[in-house]
């Protein structure tokens, strides 16, 4: 169980502590408490990290570094452990500088805007041949990571080809392609 929830194996006391509980909900109690570990949200956030492509660099030849990434990685883990709704967290990922504020008190910051952070976690050469092209790369890149996370499809291929079976069309791909270039920050 805490292998499960934590990552973590127990340590000696608290194996001793739940094997020697002889209460019935002494397994209810554990599965909160470790609900309620801050392991908990390290532990989960890999996984939504790994959708995301989160990473500390941009992942050119130049590797040039993504500075505060770490205050997105330490977003996903925060909401995790607070429980925030599933909804809440996307929308805070594709709209959160639009949505009223969740402010942590304690940080004095406003959390969802830090959701749309996984913008940025896309490969970037700080100087490109072809600024339009790196530009159409970055959309692409943002577009496919969207898409795989969000609505498990991958949305890349529209770029040349309606899907077969799923009903996503070349049309569909290029009406995202003008928000996200729209929305997208430069990168300059």
């Amino acid at each position: 169980l805490t292998q499960d929830l934590t990552g973590l194996p127990p340590s000696a006391e608290e194996l001793e502590a739940f094997l020697s509980d002889p209460d019935p909900d002494a397994y209810t109690r554990a599965v909160d408490c470790l609900l309620s570990s801050p392991h908990h949200g390290e532990h989960w956030a890999r996984h939504w990290l790994d959708l995301v492509r989160y990473k500390e660099t941009h992942g050119s030849e130049h590797d040039p570094l993504l500075p505060h990434a770490w205050k997105y990685r330490d977003y996903v883990i925060r909401a995790l452990n607070q429980d925030v709704p599933y909804d809440r967290f996307v929308h805070e990922h594709l709209v959160g500088d639009r949505l009223p504020p969740r402010w942590n008190q304690e940080l004095g910051i406003n959390e969802s805007l830090l959701g749309t952070m996984f913008y940025r976690f896309v490969e970037f050469y700080p100087t490109p041949v072809d600024v339009k092209n790196e530009e159409a790369t970055i959309v692409e890149s943002q577009i496919d990571a969207f898409g795989k996370t969000f609505q498990a499809l991958t949305l890349a291929c529209a770029r040349c080809h309606d899907h077969k079976f799923d009903a996503v069309s070349a049309h569909d791909y290029y009406a995202l392609y003008g928000i996200f270039a729209s929305a997208r920050p430069t990168m300059h």
